[in-house]
């Protein structure tokens, strides 16, 4: 999931966009940044299907810098190396029968973090050759080859040969991963540093979803292509399901965004994402937009909090992870309500940022 397009692509796509029906501005609507938000710097993922990794670091970077913790600035290439190799795995062990790409969503770079711990991105930039940006357009390639070559052999597992080359491809491309790094003068490993430095848990997020044909307030399975690791989502009425994100914000806490940056109204040049039309949603809406696949999940962002606009309307302020100077926002943009409620797939939130009644209804 999360493919990073292409800058002239994108380009093309947002002035084709503007062309069609965006005649708002920034400008016009007033639009400014809020105050006081606490999030890091805006990161490229450049050519790389990461953003994913980049906005789920966003947002526990966020609430580090909450708990006071300074300078974080957490590695993504460390999240993707590991759960890529994840992937390669499972992918094997159904046989090619699952949705195999380089992308991934919020829980897996929890899985990560549960299993091989975490890296400061001074520790494992991710980059190779002297590149100072991300293209993986070659592993991509060369391991997407490698996994068909093991399932037209019949392979349903990584053997140690399997492993060695597979870990031969991501040191080529990516960097040997340090065993023992120096943070702040001191000597960590990957797990060290995330039980010492971080101490987060990540049992603390869950993520989010609303749909009409689940129960509510229950867990289930997201019926998604990129939900390779068929996790559960918990589901909310609609109104809960902008509440619990305005809430957070509203307590200092950010929110991660799943979601679909396709639709004609996200105009990320423009530094704008919202519908056609009078602004109404409804579930109705939401449920068909996710059924007919006008709403897809396939991209991630991180919103770091709200401003309104000069009639009062709502707009999200996005964090994205395509460079500080792909839009005039240095890499921001602002989402109105309308198009949060609908083309938002899932959110990820701090079980902190949870009402009392909120958790009691979710069973927390």
């Amino acid at each position: 999931m999360f493919s990073r397009l292409i800058l002239t692509s994108l380009l093309f796509f947002f002035i084709s966009s503007c062309n069609q029906a965006q005649t708002l501005s920034v400008e016009e609507l007033q639009l400014k940044p809020p105050s006081n938000i606490h999030c890091t710097t805006v990161k490229d993922q450049h050519m790389s299907s990461t953003c994913w990794s980049f906005a789920s670091n966003s947002l526990l970077e966020s609430d580090l810098l909450k708990k006071g913790l300074k300078d974080v600035d957490l590695s993504e290439m460390f999240v993707a190396r590991y759960s890529y190799l994840r992937k390669i795995k499972r992918h094997l062990q159904l046989k090619g029968g699952n949705f195999f790409t380089p992308g991934g969503q919020f829980h897996d770079v929890i899985w990560v973090a549960r299993n091989y711990g975490m890296v400061p991105e001074s520790a494992y930039p991710g980059l190779t050759d002297g590149n100072s940006s991300h293209n993986h357009a070659k592993l991509d390639t060369v391991i997407k080859h490698f996994v068909d070559d093991l399932l037209a052999k019949g392979m349903n597992d990584l053997d140690e040969e399997g492993r060695h080359f597979a870990d031969s491809v991501f040191d080529h491309y990516l960097g040997p991963v340090p065993d023992h790094f120096i943070y702040q003068g001191k000597e960590y490993t990957a797990q060290t540093y995330l039980r010492e430095v971080l101490s987060f848990n990540p049992d603390d997020y869950i993520e989010i979803t609303s749909y009409t044909h689940h129960p509510f307030y229950k867990k289930f399975v997201l019926e998604d292509k990129y939900n390779w690791t068929n996790d559960e989502y918990y589901n909310v009425p609609l109104e809960d399901f902008s509440a619990i994100a305005d809430l957070a914000l509203k307590n200092g806490f950010s929110v991660g965004w799943d979601g679909d940056a396709n639709d004609p109204g996200f105009a990320f040049y423009d530094g704008l994402a919202y519908l056609d039309g009078d602004g109404k949603t409804t579930a109705v809406q939401r449920q068909q937009a996710f059924e007919d696949h006008s709403t897809a999940l396939d991209h991630m962002m991180h919103i770091v909090g709200v401003a309104k606009d000069k009639n009062g309307h709502k707009w999200y302020y996005v964090k994205n992870s395509w460079g500080q100077y792909s839009n005039e926002l240095d890499g921001f943009l602002y989402m109105r309500e309308d198009y949060f409620r609908i083309r938002t797939v899932a959110i990820i939130v701090n079980k902190n940022a949870l009402s009392t009644a909120t958790r009691q209804k979710l069973g927390l």
